[in-house]
């Protein structure tokens, strides 16, 4: 499956902005979302109503589409845990707030999950196969496989994604992954895929997996990698996101230290942040290498352990 298109909107210069990989710095907790102006994208009428993750799948959408010269995608797939969280938390103090009468529909509506998926569809005027994914820290991985399966069932250029925002009073993250430290923030990462390659393929996805429950980290990476006819030596760098250090030990007992890079240390924490890591590794492998991993990067693996028990897996060659 190849990669004709990614685009990334975040808390760092990623947004049109190719070859970032090689200057990326690490997060400072102080930072912001970086946004581009969304009037390039979005009527002023429709873009007053978008809540940010909105905002930013549309960006990244029409963003995606012009890379790849496509004007309609046959299919819309997005993966997200908290879905439009800012909204749902507002239509629920509408609910606690309301003392007697109806409350508009509206809040309602613009507070599910879908409404991204939905809301990029009804920009486009696409009425191609439209999914939302919302399955934790998988959500991302799921929107991938199911993308690979239309694409398997004759769609030509699938449009997925992973969007979410920043909201911790619904969602409390911290508690979640029991570590007050880590750094919130938010994200959408959307890629074109397609079967054919061409000049502007920027890299190829050769394999992507999601587990739950599992309780052999190890074993189910080494059978990955097996089913992909690839030694755990032969991938250049492992991208990884884990939230305690016996899942960081885990990886250790396969990979080398050198080969290895938290990823969370430039995306932040949000459940789909693997989107911006897997956006991260096509810039890597289209740019033919990396100031610090080197010019010789071939083989990336994606590791996204962020909950404990959850496993995703997406491996990208060039």
């Amino acid at each position: 499956m190849y990669i004709n298109a990614a685009s990334t909107i975040s808390h760092q210069p990623t947004f049109r902005n190719a070859g970032f990989s090689s200057n990326l710095r690490k997060l400072d907790p102080s930072s912001g979302l970086i946004t581009p102006d969304y009037g390039d994208f979005i009527p002023a009428m429709e873009r007053r109503r978008m809540s940010h993750v909105q905002k930013m799948a549309i960006a990244c959408s029409l963003d995606c589409l012009q890379q790849a010269g496509i004007q309609q995608p046959d299919a819309i797939i997005v993966g997200t845990s908290m879905g439009c969280s800012i909204n749902t938390k507002n239509f629920l103090d509408k609910i606690l707030a309301a003392t007697n009468g109806p409350l508009s529909p509206t809040s309602f509506i613009v507070s599910t999950h879908n409404t991204i998926a939905g809301q990029i569809a009804l920009s486009l005027k696409n009425h191609g196969y439209n999914m939302t994914h919302t399955q934790n820290s998988l959500s991302f991985e799921q929107s991938l496989i199911d993308g690979i399966l239309t694409i398997e069932n004759g769609a030509q250029n699938v449009l997925v994604g992973g969007a979410d925002e920043e909201e911790d009073t619904i969602y409390n993250m911290r508690a979640r992954l029991k570590n007050e430290e880590i750094h919130l923030t938010c994200g959408a990462s959307f890629f074109i895929l397609s079967k054919n390659q061409d000049s502007i393929t920027s890299a190829r996805l050769v394999d992507v997996a999601s587990f739950g429950l599992i309780d052999n980290t190890t074993g189910t990476i080494k059978n990955f990698l097996d089913t992909n006819n690839t030694l755990a030596e032969e991938i250049d760098l492992v991208l990884f996101a884990v939230s305690d250090q016996e899942n960081k030990n885990d990886l250790k007992s396969i990979f080398q230290p050198w080969q290895m890079f938290d990823y969370q240390e430039i995306t932040g924490t949000y459940y789909t942040n693997s989107s911006f890591a897997m956006h991260y590794a096509v810039d890597i492998l289209s740019n033919k290498g990396h100031s610090i991993f080197g010019d010789k990067v071939k083989n990336i693996l994606v590791c996204n352990n962020l909950i404990p028990g959850n496993l995703g897996l997406m491996l990208l060659k060039n």
